[in-house]
């Protein structure tokens, strides 16, 4: 069955965090907005409880994960396997449900890796091999998306401590929040730094030191929220006492008071639908009940996630002008995702307990020595870097594989490590970025289908040469601290697993060669956006959140200021 709803200005594809702040702004302006999420509204208790056999362990039965799996393989030609996801979340306000809270800003060289790397020679006197990379700068700057940064921090409450990083981009405003209270964990860090002449610094989080609500010229709609109670129960969790920034309980519901949102949950979009002149018109879905629904719009906006934006534009084609799929003239659509290559240093003590199940993974000293451009890179054979870092948890789940190489992870000798050095040990993330790569790309998998019988995403990812030599890097860069910190045993992971998905409608000046513009309209389609890590064209040692954050509030100023469209 089909039937047909009544024009609406503005329809979100995924009511995520993105999508939250889209909803907000747009329908705060007088647009009439309709916002479809594919997965639940979640009450409190839906996410609530610290229990990570549910949220970590089995995450593949919660409804929120099992409806939409992709396949993933490293390389073409490859069989592609079956994989359940926490990233994207399915549910209202996704990932942000359940972030750790990391978010920093990216640095101003994060914008301008072309000419920052290639065509001033850094890459060459590196002595990198950048064949089949693909990297092209950002179309805007660190300058255009401040305004924007400053925004999210202050509308969201991001506690920090600004001007201590020597690194970071200047900025008009402090944080509107003082850093999370201290852990040993940081402390340690900072110490070995500092004794190796680094330049350690609060991690911004996006949990509150303090009671907050934004004030103004900021919008003070959004309620106030407690202060964190340092659970230790961040990553991947809910936060029950909502000190963590999430859209479900601040931006989402100042949306829906407008009277001017139309929220429609477990309602999946499975076609953006054209006139066939170069615009988009509409969206086709299925409802709860199975029943397929077309919703018109002046505007579309897709807030989904890096896999969905490309399964949704490639399922979206026609005969007529969207062949390769709808925004795709440039063949770009799927191409050169990104991921970090996330590593880890880890240090067990004999003399000195850690307790690190204390307080959030983003309550955490950083250092940026060695990230970006910012550390002589003559001969190292890379381009580019990570952030490194105190952040971590320590629920007792996730220290299972804390084991320095010869301790099994079962029997006897297993049970006597974990319980004499479950409270005595720590961990270093190392964040590597990853370069944009021909190989690496989204596409239709052409046999495995999902429950509605659409083709599921197909992942074909692994790190490349550039990768391989920079994880190895950090790593020995993560040793060098851990042992600075006094660890009786030290040990490093030096094969980066892959975090935090970035790419596959990414932005660029050139319509050849990128899908969107600088404000996230499709290059093909001036009614259509994109929203979302997936329009990065390269990426940072950072994070995403801050930085998509920024691109959502420009974006939605932007559609803003096309009144012509909503006459």
């Amino acid at each position: 069955m089909s039937r047909a709803e009544p024009i609406a200005d503005v329809c979100i594809v995924g009511v995520g965090g993105l999508g939250g702040i889209m909803a907000k702004e747009l329908a705060s302006a007088g647009l009439k907005v309709v916002g479809f999420e594919r997965g639940p509204a979640p009450k409190r208790q839906d996410y609530a409880p610290r229990d990570s056999i549910r949220y970590l362990v089995r995450s593949d039965q919660l409804d929120w994960v099992r409806y939409e799996p992709t396949t993933t393989r490293k390389k073409a030609g490859e069989a592609a396997r079956w994989q359940f996801r926490t990233s994207p979340l399915n549910v209202l306000g996704g990932a942000l449900l359940h972030w750790t809270g990391q978010v920093s800003r990216y640095m101003p060289d994060d914008f301008k890796l072309y000419t920052n790397e290639i065509l001033s020679g850094n890459a060459e006197r590196a002595g990198a091999d950048l064949s089949g990379y693909d990297i092209i700068d950002w179309p805007l700057s660190y300058d255009d998306l401040e305004p924007y940064y400053e925004r999210f921090e202050w509308e969201f409450g991001v506690s920090g401590k600004a001007g201590k990083n020597p690194f970071a981009g200047p900025r008009k405003r402090g944080y509107p929040l003082p850093p999370l209270r201290h852990s040993a964990r940081m402390l340690l860090f900072k110490e070995a730094c500092e004794k190796l002449g680094y330049h350690p610094y609060y991690t911004p989080a996006g949990i509150l030191s303090e009671p907050y609500r934004p004030p103004a010229p900021f919008d003070t709609r959004i309620p106030e929220r407690p202060a964190c109670v340092y659970c230790g129960h961040c990553n991947f969790y809910g936060c029950h006492v909502h000190a963590k920034a999430a859209t479900l309980y601040t931006a989402i519901p100042v949306a829906v008071e407008t009277g001017n949102f139309d929220l429609r949950t477990n309602s999946k979009v499975f076609r953006i639908n054209s006139d066939g002149r170069g615009e988009v018109t509409g969206v086709s879905y299925f409802d709860p009940a199975g029943q397929i629904h077309e919703q018109s719009a002046r505007v579309i906006i897709l807030s989904a996630f890096v896999f969905e934006h490309v399964r949704l534009l490639l399922l979206s084609k026609t005969d007529r002008f969207a062949k390769k799929g709808l925004a795709n003239s440039s063949g770009y659509v799927g191409r050169n995702i990104l991921a970090h290559g996330d590593v880890r240093a880890m240090g067990a003590f004999d003399d000195f307990i850690i307790n690190g199940f204390i307080g959030p993974g983003s309550a955490a000293m950083r250092i940026d020595d060695f990230n970006g451009n910012n550390f002589d890179h003559t001969g190292v054979g890379f381009i580019r870097g990570g952030t490194i870092g105190s952040s971590g948890d320590g629920t007792p789940v996730t220290r299972l594989d804390v084991l320095p190489p010869g301790v099994r992870g079962w029997g006897k000798e297993f049970k006597e490590f974990y319980c004499r050095y479950y409270t005595r040990t720590m961990d270093l993330n190392m964040q590597p970025e990853t370069l944009p790569h021909k190989n690496n790309r989204v596409d239709l998998d052409p046999r495995a289908r999902d429950r509605w019988g659409l083709p599921l995403p197909r992942v074909t990812f692994d790190f490349h040469q550039n990768e391989r030599r920079l994880q190895k890097f950090m790593a020995s860069v993560g040793e060098k601290i851990m042992r600075a910190t006094g660890a009786s045993r030290v040990w490093t992971e030096e094969k980066g697993r892959p975090n935090r998905w970035a790419g596959g409608t990414r932005m660029g000046a050139d319509p050849k060669d990128s899908v969107v513009n600088e404000f996230c309209q499709t290059h093909d389609v001036p009614n259509l956006f994109i929203v979302g890590s997936s329009v990065f064209p390269t990426m940072s040692g950072y994070p995403p959140t801050a930085t998509v954050a920024a691109l959502c509030y420009r974006a939605a100023e932007f559609v803003l200021g096309q009144k012509h469209w909503f006459k």
